[in-house]
């Protein structure tokens, strides 16, 4: 299902997170805001996925962020 749903991002928003344990103290990560809808337009989804800086240049194209959404989606849902 999720495979099937279309993902559109929103936003992308840079945020400093404190990192207990790492010698800054803080992290770099992305926020990627998005949308989503099955194909029969019955199921609604929104909000945001943490990403490293790293994975957000990796996958800057929207198509790259909209899989890289649909992801992390799927491993939340099969945790």
């Amino acid at each position: 299902m999720i495979q099937n749903m279309e993902i559109k991002v929103s936003n992308v928003q840079f945020v400093t997170v404190k990192n207990v344990g790492a010698a800054t103290g803080e992290e770099q990560r992305v926020h990627v805001r998005f949308q989503g809808i099955d194909s029969e337009k019955e199921i609604n989804i929104n909000g945001y996925v943490p990403a490293t800086v790293e994975e957000y240049e990796t996958n800057s194209s929207m198509d790259g962020l909209s899989t890289l959404v649909k992801k992390r989606l799927i491993e939340r849902l099969e945790a």
